[in-house]
């Protein structure tokens, strides 16, 4: 049999037909499921390669639930974390021998529902959801029906979840201490307006290592976790305590936004005001002065995730969550 024209994609029963085999046979040795020789494996081999065959992902995922792809929610795009996140995953899936599927839930969870009930058309091998849009109770359905699911930063106890946190309460910890360390006494922290404390580790770790030093009533401001939320919430903070010195933020891109509202008004940094931002973004090295920020380690996050994931696929269950460790990245700023 000749290849098939040159104007539609070579299929299955192409290569079959051209080996001399069954269409079986083919995805066998396309899918390694043994029960073929040597010889009729490297026909077929050499027949796809020829034809240039290319198995629908798609159709085998309905068939075998495993699709070889992993679908990864992210909350926004808008901070630069979450692409830097997005890489990691996606670098940790391809090693993995897996595709990425992208989707951005915006805060909403029933925004997310509809996009992971879409995404499971794929048949994804799990889903990695970072953070939940919400307290991720959303997506007890999504795992009663079996799909494997890591969920980041946000608490969700079933026995297809495995929960991968990174130590934020720690990043506030260590903000604080470093701030202290250089002898501020007076510093205040922008917050997420969309998070409460119980739900804000960062938060958490800011103020109870504000009252270990002495600071009893520690200043907490919130505005949107943007930079614009930034330049507002230095803007109020400095109303609220107009002698502070020191500023640990939610992000770096609040932190880059408190930069500039302090610059706009002559403030010096960090001899006036030290700035401590959270996450370290690649931006960090790019505005002036540079910005020390609480790394939070994307690609450990990526590799974690997978593995998790991976993991969860083969039958195992987790019943503790998996912590990535944080450290301080000291630059101009603070």
């Amino acid at each position: 049999m000749n290849p098939p024209e040159s104007n539609r994609a070579a299929t299955l029963r192409d290569v079959a037909a051209l080996v001399g085999v069954s269409p079986r046979t083919v995805s066998r040795v396309v899918n390694d499921e043994g029960g073929f020789s040597d010889e009729t494996r490297d026909k077929v081999l050499e027949a796809v390669e020829q034809l240039g065959y290319r198995p629908n992902v798609f159709a085998r995922g309905l068939i075998t639930r495993r699709s070889r792809t992993v679908a990864f929610v992210a909350t926004t795009l808008d901070d630069p974390f979450f692409p830097e996140v997005a890489q990691a995953v996606q670098r940790a899936a391809r090693a993995a021998g897996l595709t990425m599927l992208l989707a951005v839930n915006e805060h909403d969870p029933e925004l997310e529902v509809e996009l992971l009930e879409q995404m499971e058309m794929y048949a994804p091998e799990g889903v990695i959801v970072f953070p939940a849009a919400g307290d991720a109770e959303h997506l007890r359905p999504l795992l009663d029906r079996g799909v494997a699911t890591v969920v980041v930063d946000t608490p969700l106890d079933h026995d297809r979840a495995a929960l991968l946190v990174s130590d934020l309460v720690g990043a506030g910890r260590i903000a604080v201490e470093h701030l202290i360390g250089r002898g501020c006494r007076r510093p205040a922290m922008l917050t997420n307006d969309q998070l409460d404390v119980s739900s804000d580790p960062r938060q958490q770790g800011f103020v109870a290592a504000c009252r270990h030093a002495g600071i009893d009533e520690p200043t907490v401001v919130k505005a949107p976790a943007t930079t614009h939320g930034g330049r507002q919430g230095m803007a109020l903070a400095l109303e609220v305590v107009p002698d502070l010195d020191a500023i640990f933020a939610y992000n770096d891109v609040m932190a880059i936004g408190a930069m500039q509202a302090l610059t706009a008004r002559g403030i010096r940094m960090p001899d006036d005001v030290a700035v401590i931002g959270c996450d370290d973004i690649a931006l960090n090295t790019m505005v002036t002065p540079t910005l020390s920020s609480v790394r939070n380690d994307r690609k450990q996050i990526g590799q974690e995730a997978v593995r998790l994931l991976g993991a969860l696929v083969d039958g195992r269950r987790f019943d503790e969550p998996t912590v990535v460790p944080v450290e301080l990245v000291s630059r101009q700023s603070g």
